[in-house]
């Protein structure tokens, strides 16, 4: 009998621990909250704002901003360095380190560009990432033509 209620308590405690894994998810949906491009005077100015939200912090997050072509980079907020180049003062994408966002938290990045040579379609994408898995992705990327 006492080995029985044994058995039925270890099962029971199992089911319980089973049920609080099954429940608690790690995640953050870290997110492109706004892009913005401004030009004038031969700069554009872009600024993006990502935030995180769910119930954990977005850890390791990391924001690639892809500039359009012939842009050079003129200046970058803390935390970003521009992709290596074989034409100087020219890049294809800024990488910003971004840390952990809390939830509901957000960051501010603001880059200045030259503006890109005359031609149509020139655009500017972000796409933000983080170690902490995702359950929404599809809002990790914004892009906005250059005015």
């Amino acid at each position: 009998m006492i080995g029985r209620m044994m058995v039925a308590l270890a099962a029971l405690s199992i089911g319980r621990v089973a049920a609080a894994s099954a429940q608690e998810v790690w995640q953050a949906d870290v997110r492109i909250q706004s892009l913005e491009v401004t030009g004038g005077r031969g700069s554009i100015a872009i600024r993006v704002v990502v935030t995180s939200d769910n119930d954990d912090d977005a850890m390791g997050v990391r924001l690639d901003v892809l500039l359009p072509v012939g842009a050079g980079v003129m200046r970058l907020a803390q935390g970003c360095r521009a992709s290596p180049s074989p034409v100087a003062n020219l890049a294809a994408r800024v990488t910003c380190e971004l840390g952990t966002i809390v939830v509901r938290g957000l960051r501010e990045v603001t880059i200045a560009a030259s503006t890109p040579p005359p031609g149509p379609g020139h655009k500017v994408a972000v796409v933000v990432m983080s170690d902490t898995p995702d359950p929404e992705p599809a809002n990790n990327y914004a892009e906005r033509m250059v005015p």
